[in-house]
């Protein structure tokens, strides 16, 4: 009897060793090598990869099989049957599909191991047994059964422990283990199989159905071994086209991101794959720290509900929105997220980007400050100190106690304007707002509602006698000196007192009496202080007396049109002139509009000297010889009390004048009230083809939802901005804010109270589009603007535009 064992250890052809362990070697790693492309390929293309790999295990073990076999009897006389000889190649690849499918199949890491371990091993066993039963030899064969079980106990064996390791095959040195894993198990089984194998001699006949002899085995072992040595080479070869491929993509993808400003990462199941160089400068890391963290630890915990409600949206329905990150050292950021589904690396993933909204944030924090604050002394302004107060009485009321409205005018401010300019001025504002602010409690409020005039709300110090304390301080603290610009300064105050619920129990009418007892002191000399009494209806009537004179003052013809002009900022020409309506009195003379404009819009004559205004300038722009704009601002109360569209529809109409000449002026407190309403009129007034113009941006409201509200053509930039520019560091920067802010929007910008050369220059420099100011010529009849004054006005632009260094 030959045991088999005996031939391998004796009887054996090492070229034909080396062939198999070659072919082994080869066959395994071009099996893990299909494995790893499988595992990056789309869903649809998976099987097609498995199946592949599968032909190739099955065909290696095949080869090694015969060759090995081949090796170590070569002394033997036989012949394989070729039925059973094809099926075990079958047995083979069938089986190894079989095992990669359970392998792949969405259960538990243990249970897909031990299942595709199992299924594998008993395909290498089926294959080696059924292999061996081909044989036709002179003898009889003989199998040990312990041996038997031993060798396919370890190929299941071996073959478990090739697909637990195989969790991750993207690198070569993965892929090497798990192609030993994969050897062993083949090896194991053949080794331990041939050993168990005893050849009894015998007679038998070889010839029976026996059709491939041992050189036509040879033939076709050595064709199938060539046969995966090309199949193996062009498994490699494509792995590394594709993997120079992905790395070219990925490179693409990567410089592509870092051209961008915004933050990008991708992620695949939450898990970061890939970030751009903003988010290494956003989240404080370099690109390697950040791939494989969780993509929930790069935001804010403030933001994960709204990121796991995002995640569930259908992709169509994700829709950007605001969350915050954790960027450098914990500090959250506010960002926009945007998600799309893209393919990377041949797997889905998603790209997420993340816009930083710090910048805007704070121009828009910026911009609400400005709505409701002072420009120079950051003090509420009106708007607010309106907003304070209604919510100071409600307070008041429901806890049953008072408090005081104090009516602060500086006296003697205008000739400190007239004497040291408006810089001083400027600066003398800031002074007094400070001493004021030091003699009152951090619960009270002070606002600036004028060019010198404050409110105090005293809700402290609310008794009279307390009220009176506090503004004896303020006046005491104003009488002192002031030093400006090297200068002694000595004003004062004139203050009037009005009490909750005493004098009146809403903000109008505290504001009002507050008013009136001011106008006394003022009456009286100055200098003082008063508390509102009834007694001063007189001054009252005085109002009374006016607002009846001025009832007349249409009928009586005796309003007149002033006209300022608007210049192109770069070229100097006229483009436009704003009518600005005076009332010459026949006793009075000329009253001032800032004494007679208040009267008519807390009354009904708003309307009527709006329409003249309205009216008459449409008839004075026809007669022009130039095809000049003509401006008319139309208050507030006139644009939500009249038919602003029908008089200015009218106005036109009668006088054939273009509407593209016409421009309307408004501010933002028209779309306070009733903005629907209000958006619904300045539409119609577009549709007629005249333009929009938003006045005194800046000093009101100045909210950006107005800005969006509506797309107007224009806005003026109010004249307590440009009054400090090249004073200041802070109003050359709000200013350009401002400028850039209305550009971005679309918007051309008007600078105006421009009153020096060094503000039209700067101006100019920030790209303003239109100048309106002294500078260029005071408000007078149309008839003052001469050619000689127009060419003054053009000499003042004839250099190239200047350009700000900084």
């Amino acid at each position: 009897m030959l045991k088999v064992l005996g031939c391998i250890v004796y009887e054996h052809d090492i070229r034909l060793v080396i062939l198999s362990a070659v072919i082994c070697i080869l066959g395994c790693y071009t099996t893990t090598t299909l494995l790893a492309r499988a595992g990056e390929a789309p869903r649809h293309l998976v099987d097609r990869w498995l199946a592949g790999a599968a032909a190739t295990f099955g065909c290696s073990v095949w080869s090694l099989h015969f060759v090995a076999m081949l090796a170590f009897m070569p002394g033997q006389q036989m012949a394989y049957h070729v039925g059973l000889t094809v099926f075990s190649a079958i047995v083979a690849s069938v089986g190894a599909y079989a095992a990669f499918i359970a392998w792949t199949a969405r259960t538990p890491e243990s249970i897909r191991a031990v299942s595709g371990g199992v299924l594998l091993g008993l395909a290498v066993s089926g294959m080696h047994y059924t292999g061996v039963a081909a044989m036709s030899f002179s003898g009889f064969l003989l199998l040990d059964r312990g041996l038997v079980t031993m060798s396919v106990a370890s190929s299941i064996a071996f073959s478990i422990v090739a697909f637990a390791r195989a969790s991750g095959l993207n690198t070569k040195k993965n892929q090497l283990e798990v192609a030993s894993w994969f050897a062993l198990a083949i090896c194991g089984v053949h080794f331990a199989g041939m050993a168990a194998v005893t050849i009894a001699p015998g007679v038998a006949d070889i010839s029976a159905g026996t059709v491939l002899g041992t050189a036509l085995l040879a033939t076709a072992v050595g064709s199938v071994s060539v046969a995966i040595l090309i199949s193996s080479l062009a498994a490699v070869t494509v792995e590394q086209h594709l993997s120079r491929r992905a790395l070219q993509e990925l490179g693409r993808m990567r410089l592509m991101s870092n051209l961008a400003q915004e933050v990008l990462f991708i992620h695949r199941d939450g898990v970061v794959l890939e970030v751009n160089s903003a988010g290494e400068r956003l989240f404080g890391a370099p690109a390697d720290h950040l791939r494989g963290r969780s993509a929930l630890s790069l935001f804010a915990v403030e933001s994960t509900p709204a990121l796991i409600r995002r995640a569930a949206c259908p992709p169509l329905d994700r829709q950007p929105e605001e969350v915050e990150v954790r960027a450098v050292g914990g500090v959250s950021v506010p960002v926009e997220i945007s998600c799309q589904p893209i393919d990377y690396l041949g797997k889905s993933a998603t790209v997420v980007a993340l816009r930083d909204l710090t910048d805007r944030k704070r121009d828009e924090a910026r911009i609400r400050h400005l709505a409701r604050h002072d420009a120079l002394t950051d003090l509420p302004n009106r708007y607010s100190l309106q907003e304070r107060l209604d919510l100071s009485l409600d307070v008041a009321a429901q806890q049953r106690s008072s408090l005081a409205v104090i009516y602060i005018d500086l006296d003697r401010f205008k000739p400190v304007n007239d004497l040291h300019g408006h810089a001083a001025g400027d600066a003398l504002l800031i002074q007094v707002s400070k001493r004021i602010l030091a003699e009152i409690q951090p619960s009270d409020t002070l606002a600036r509602v004028g060019g010198d005039e404050f409110v105090m709300v005293l809700t402290s110090q609310s008794q009279p006698e307390k009220a009176s304390a506090t503004a004896t301080r303020v006046l005491d603290a104003l009488r002192q000196t002031f030093e400006i610009e090297g200068k002694r300064v000595e004003i004062g105050a004139s203050i009037g007192i009005a009490l909750y619920p005493q004098d009146g129990t809403d903000a109008d009418t505290l504001l009002r009496a507050a008013d009136a007892a001011l106008y006394r002191v003022k009456g009286e000399g100055r200098g003082a202080l008063r508390f509102y009494e009834a007694s001063m209806n007189a001054q009252v009537q005085a109002r009374l007396q006016l607002e009846q004179e001025l009832a007349g003052a249409v009928e009586r013809e005796e309003l007149v049109l002033h006209f300022q002009p608007i210049v192109n900022g770069v070229t100097g020409e006229v483009e436009t002139f704003e009518a600005l309506v005076r009332w010459m009195h026949p006793v009075r003379g000329m009253v001032p509009p800032l004494e007679f404009i208040p009267i008519a819009e807390e009354t009904s004559l708003i309307d009527g000297i709006g329409r003249w205004v309205i009216e008459a300038a449409c008839r004075e722009a026809a007669s022009w010889p130039h095809p000049w704009r003509v401006s008319v601002n139309v208050s507030p109360k006139q644009f939500r009390r009249s038919d602003v569209c029908g008089v200015i529809a009218k106005a036109l109409r009668v006088n054939a004048l273009d509407p593209a000449r016409f421009v309307v002026e408004v501010t933002e407190s028209v779309l306070i009230d009733d903005a629907a309403q209000a958006v619904l009129t300045l539409l119609q007034l577009r549709e007629m083809g005249v333009r929009i113009a938003l006045d005194d941006f800046g000093t009101g409201y100045s909210s950006l939802s107005y800005l969006q509200l509506f797309k107007f053509d224009k806005f003026k930039i109010d004249k307590s901005f440009v009054r400090k520019l090249g004073k200041t560091e802070d109003a050359l920067t709000l200013t350009r804010t401002i400028v850039n802010l209305g550009h971005n929007l679309g918007l051309h910008v008007t600078a105006e109270g421009v009153e020096t050369e060094e503000q039209l220059a700067i101006l100019r420099a920030l790209g303003c589009d239109q100048i309106q100011g002294y500078l260029v010529a005071k408000p007078a009849p149309m008839g003052s603007f001469t050619e000689l004054a127009r060419l003054r006005v053009m000499a003042l632009f004839g250099r190239d535009r200047p350009r700000l260094y900084a």
